[in-house]
């Protein structure tokens, strides 16, 4: 049994940069109950209800008298009424024209823009693209990856040369150009977003699958397993891909920093994905338009997290490689 896994498990669990990664796609993933105006939740005359968590899963929830939360929050509430608030007590859409760039403070701990909306809320929902868009498009170019690589690796002759020539053909597409003629084909659809990242991104895990493949071939296990009967399916699934965990997360992480890129690339220039949400890409071009006059705020805070992320990602990817002398132990 490899020693590679617990080894990978070890030296990701000692880093800051993985909890900052896991920390981030877990605030984007439920980022309506992390920073939102409506309650976390609301106990009306026994009754319990969850409004947040419920935006959280895409089922917005009405106040108790049926109007909206804003109005609901601001009227006197009897005793027998109790309400929790997200940590982040804001909506990111919602404009306060008292806070209009104002500084950090108690109430908005990253200050508010010039439309005076709460910097950290709009921040956290930023989150939710790389947990939407950027996210699920590594998953399945790993997924895709993996399998075309290992064809190529186990089946050789007419596959492996098929394999091999579309990786060299995708290899040739430049990301963000590509990623702007798409955006521009499917007019800012998330979906053809994440299609065309995954389109991208497998020949990286296909070729590090297929190379490893190669190396592994004349290991003393490999050809034990095949002596044994077991057929190629069997050999890499179960003896060979345990082996390549350390390979696979270090070319995923680095394929996360690069779709986190070019979709904060895409909203930036304005083609991004559509949506109410705000993303960080979209946030950027807010803050870059504000700069010129003085308001540096909206443009660092969105820049902070967006090269925090990727640096973070870089980082995992070192964590990820494997050790020379216990790669293949």
């Amino acid at each position: 049994m490899s020693a590679a896994a617990p080894a990978l498990r070890g030296r990701l669990s000692r880093s800051p940069a993985c909890w900052l990664l896991a920390i981030v796609l877990l605030v984007g993933a439920l980022a309506p109950a992390v920073a939102n105006g409506v309650p976390l939740a609301v106990r009306d005359r026994g009754a319990w209800s969850f409004p947040a968590l419920a935006e959280a899963f895409g089922r917005p929830s009405a106040a108790p008298d049926g109007g909206g939360w804003r109005r609901w929050l601001a009227a006197p509430r009897a005793d027998d009424v109790a309400v929790w608030m997200p940590l982040v007590p804001h909506d990111p859409l919602a404009t306060e024209a008292s806070a209009a760039g104002a500084g950090p403070s108690a109430a908005h701990w990253l200050g508010c823009d010039a439309a005076g909306r709460d910097l950290l809320a709009r921040v956290v929902h930023g989150a939710r693209g790389v947990v939407a868009v950027a996210a699920p498009a590594v998953l399945l170019a790993a997924l895709l990856g993996v399998w075309l690589g290992a064809l190529a690796g186990l089946r050789r002759g007419v596959v492996e040369a098929v394999v091999l020539r579309l990786v060299e053909l995708v290899a040739c597409l430049p990301l963000l150009l590509f990623l702007l003629f798409a955006s521009a084909w499917c007019g800012g659809s998330a979906t053809a977003l994440r299609v065309t990242l995954v389109a991208l991104l497998w020949p990286a895990f296909a070729r590090v699958v297929r190379g490893e493949l190669l190396a592994l071939a004349e290991q003393e296990f490999v050809r034990t397993a095949r002596g044994l009967g077991l057929s190629h399916g069997r050999v890499f699934w179960r003896h060979v891909l345990p082996q390549l965990r350390g390979q696979v997360a270090t070319t995923a992480a680095f394929a996360l920093a690069a779709a986190v890129v070019g979709e904060s690339t895409l909203s930036f220039l304005g083609l991004g994905p559509n949506g109410a949400s705000p993303t960080w890409g979209a946030l950027l071009r807010d803050g870059a338009a504000a700069a010129p006059l003085g308001a540096w705020r909206p443009l660092l805070v969105p820049a902070t997290a967006l090269v925090a992320l990727v640096v973070a990602c870089h980082r995992v990817a070192e964590r990820c490689q494997p050790d020379a002398a216990g790669a293949r132990a």
